[in-house]
């Protein structure tokens, strides 16, 4: 969730929600089970529900997702709450905009097959421990 609390910027918004959302998770091992020589081979698709989406600087917002192939959707939604009206930063109105974003991470499992498969394969239970 992020919100742009002065200043009526729905793209502000959208990039807290974004840096919310990236910073509550860990890929960890990723990179190692799926055999990804490089973070962008990630696939990263981002959905942003904000007020006024049709406002929201997409590409601003991608660069929020620090690695991968990344993409963005924009709807409308989020939420629309009333704060302080402080011209002095930038208010136009007492609106506080409010927007959530989601992130799915995928990679190409064709990749992660083809690696799989030009691995060495580790010993079998009866040949443990290996010699």
């Amino acid at each position: 969730m992020g919100v742009d609390q002065h200043g009526q910027d729905p793209t502000n918004a959208a990039v807290k929600a974004v840096r919310d959302a990236v910073s509550r998770c860990c890929l960890t091992g990723l990179l190692e089970v799926a055999r990804l020589d490089d973070v962008n081979q990630m696939i990263v698709d981002l959905l942003v529900a904000c007020p006024h989406a049709g406002q929201v600087d997409g590409p601003a917002v991608l660069e929020a997702l620090p690695f991968g192939q990344k993409s963005i959707q924009i709807v409308e939604g989020g939420m629309v709450a009333r704060a302080v009206y402080q011209p002095e930063l930038g208010d136009s109105s007492d609106e506080a905009y409010v927007a959530n974003a989601a992130v799915t991470v995928w990679v190409d499992m064709d990749h992660v097959l083809e690696a799989w498969r030009h691995e060495p394969q580790p010993p079998r239970r009866e040949e443990w421990p290996p010699k």
